[in-house]
């Protein structure tokens, strides 16, 4: 078992953090690896998909959105299995983001091992990274020119 628990504080309200993560169909653009997603099934806030990664590995998801909470994602299929939790916690203007995984690793694929604990973490961090970034962007024309 591999387990990550990051957290990062973004400089926006919860509702703008919220409006980025909960559109699940844009994970590739802040998780590194996924190169494609196929929808299977869409009930409410239950979607169950497929992802593929860069290197030809195949997963199925099973995702509940949880809305002013977070995101619980169930990986069922694949080399690894097991949870990957996303959460919100809402400080006014700001928003902490807490990102909890908990891989298994399934036939030939060692997860344990100190490289992979260490590009997972890696991963993690580079996605709430991205994800601040593009919630604290200030809209065009919102900043005040000095003469």
């Amino acid at each position: 078992m591999v387990e990550v628990d990051i957290m990062l504080k973004i400089d926006t309200t919860f509702e703008k953090v919220w409006n980025i993560i909960s559109k699940i169909e844009n994970d590739r653009n802040y998780w590194k690896g996924i190169v494609r997603i196929k929808n299977i099934s869409n009930d409410r806030n239950v979607v169950e998909r497929e992802i593929y990664l860069a290197n030809g590995n195949k997963y199925h998801q099973k995702i509940t959105l949880f809305p002013k909470e977070g995101i619980h994602i169930r990986w069922t299929k694949g080399t690894v299995t097991g949870t990957k939790d996303i959460m919100l916690i809402d400080g006014g203007n700001t928003t902490i983001v807490r990102v909890q995984i908990n891989y298994k690793p399934r036939g030939a694929v060692r997860i344990g091992s100190r490289g992979i604990l260490e590009e997972l973490q890696s991963q993690t961090e580079n996605a709430l990274e991205l994800i601040k970034k593009e919630a604290e962007c200030k809209p065009y024309g919102t900043m005040k020119n000095k003469i």
